[in-house]
This record gives C-alpha cells, structure tokens and sequence, in this order.
C-alpha cells in the first residue's frame, strides 16, 4: 500500500522514517518536519510501516501533509535497517534524513540540511531527549564490544568529525547512500545498524560531520517500557554486535568480543552465534575487505582508537 502525494515536483529532500505501532505519532512528526521547514514545498516524508497492528498503524490526519506523505506498508516485520532502505528506494530526493517516528524538528532544519552535505559527507544532527535537557552529539565506537556511546559534548575538532552518526538524526546524499549499499540487512530487526553504516562509511572514504545547527528532539522510551522492548530484542542485538565485529574488528579481537557477550548475555549467545553463521558474516567480512578502499585500521587510525579499557587498538 502506497498513499503518493498529489504534486509532481521532485523534492529536494525525502525525510525516511521506519514506524512499528508507532500510530499517531508518526503523523506528529510528519507534521514537525513540514511545519519546521523553511521551504516544506520541497520535502517529503517517506514512511515504512513494518507491520504494524492493525490499530498502530501510521496514522496521519492532515490532509496537506498527506499530500506531501508516502506510506509504504510491509507485511513482514522488516527491522529498522530493511525498512529504512525499502523508504531510501522509494525516495525521490537528493538528500535523505534519516530519523525515527517520534521526533520532533527545529526551525530550519532543510537550510541546514543543503547547506551541510556534501557528496563525500555525511551529517549527524544534535538529538535532544523530550523529557529533559539532554543532548547527545553523535557517537563513539566501544571496542570489542561493538556498542556506542553518546557524546554529550559538540565535538572539539574543528572539522567537527564524529566516529557515528547520530540514529535519530542521519543525513546522507542519496547517491553516497546507494553506493554504501544502504544499511547491512544481515543485521536483524534492532539494533548497531547506524555504527555499522558509520564506520563502513569511514571506510569507503566518506566522512562524518557533527552539526548543532539542527536539532531532533526524540521520545526516549520510559523505563519500564524500554526494559520490555530490551528484553524481546535481545537475541537480535547481541547477534548484530557479533556480526559488527566480526565483519570489521581485527581478527585478534574478535574472540574478546564474542567472549564479553557471552559472560553479560549467556542465555542468547549461543543462538546469536548460530544467526552469525547462518547469515554468512564471514563472506560479509571478504566483500568488504575487498570492495572497500580503507580497512578498519584507517577508522583506527582517524581517531586514535583504544578499546573499552583503554589499550590501543590492533592495526592489523
């Protein structure tokens, strides 16, 4: 099911937004994306509903924003990289921006946007929690675990470079986007799909900028309910750290990932190990070895990486 604006012009931006039972929050944000451009004439909105119930759907009610709305509904349960390359597929603008279904825009936000991208670079935007004062800056890299940490600081270097980009707030051309090969669908439902994309960009040659000029304010899931969606996804996500590392780290590193794993999660390893080898993590680590200009080393080397407990990382 498709819902096509009613104009034919070619937007200058597609906002890309993945939505399970997201519901009426999903027509919240499209209503901020448009409402806080400066120019809303040349934006439109591409959202994925993967599989939701029958009563979240995305819904949204305003009929100009209908208009500048696409819904692309998926009756398999796609995950948040599959749906957002299926929405990338779909759009018709020059530049993505990746975001979630529940945030909300600051004023300007498309200015921003095209003054910032570039071709060879990729942009994360300042995420700002809903509920208080936070502000999280892109990411950085823990190694071997393969999981990130916020920056809660804007970056000091002056390029503003940022190991990973932020999930909420990605902007990308659509030409680097499809020569990256979009999000790695072997990576299941949740969770590593932007660090893996980051530093498989750093990778390809690309960079990645940090800006403050945007701001996406996001809806943090509430305690209880974070626990919940943790507990159901964490089989994938132990499965996408493992396949991360596998298809990037060193070699001599990767044992001490799956290791660490296995002493935090040993009642989902097992079967995350089994996923690993049955979506071929291995043949994935020899494409990009071999179709990629720079090895991890580079990524290394760019932000003089340790791992989590402070030894520099192998270069090997």
């Amino acid at each position: 099911m498709s819902h096509r604006p009613a104009d034919t012009s070619t937007p200058a931006i597609s906002v890309v937004l993945p939505a399970r039972d997201e519901g009426d929050r999903v027509g919240a944000t499209v209503a901020s994306a448009l409402t806080a451009a400066a120019a809303p004439d040349r934006v439109e909105v591409v959202v994925v509903d993967d599989s939701s119930t029958a009563g979240r759907r995305p819904r949204i009610t305003d009929a100009a924003d209908r208009r500048r709305t696409r819904v692309i509904r998926s009756e398999q349960h796609l995950g948040v990289g599959a749906a957002r390359n299926l929405a990338a597929r779909h759009a018709r603008g020059r530049l993505l921006f990746i975001t979630d279904a529940h945030t909300a825009f600051s004023a300007g936000w498309d200015d921003e946007a095209l003054r910032l991208v570039a071709p060879g670079r990729i942009v994360s935007v300042t995420v700002r929690d809903r509920a208080s004062d936070w502000r999280g800056h892109g990411c950085r890299l823990v190694v071997p675990y393969m999981g990130t940490r916020w920056n809660t600081a804007a970056p000091a270097d002056p390029a503003r470079h940022v190991q990973i980009a932020s999930s909420a707030g990605t902007v990308v051309d659509s030409a680097l986007f499809t020569r990256l090969g979009g999000y790695d669908e072997g990576m299941v439902h949740y969770g590593g799909f932007e660090p893996e994309f980051s530093v498989r960009a750093w990778r390809a040659g690309a960079e990645i900028v940090h800006t403050t000029a945007i701001e996406i304010t996001h809806r943090f899931k509430p305690p209880d309910e974070c626990t919940a969606f943790l507990g159901a996804a964490r089989t994938a996500m132990v499965h996408n750290c493992l396949r991360f590392g596998t298809v990037h780290l060193p070699e001599s590193m990767i044992l001490e990932m799956v290791r660490l794993h296995a002493l935090e999660y040993p009642d989902h390893v097992q079967q995350a190990l089994v996923m690993l080898q049955q979506r071929g993590a291995w043949q994935r680590r020899a494409h990009l070895a071999a179709s990629l200009p720079y090895g991890f080393a580079a990524f290394v080397q760019r932000f003089a990486l340790h791992d989590q407990i402070g030894r520099p990382v192998p270069q090997e």
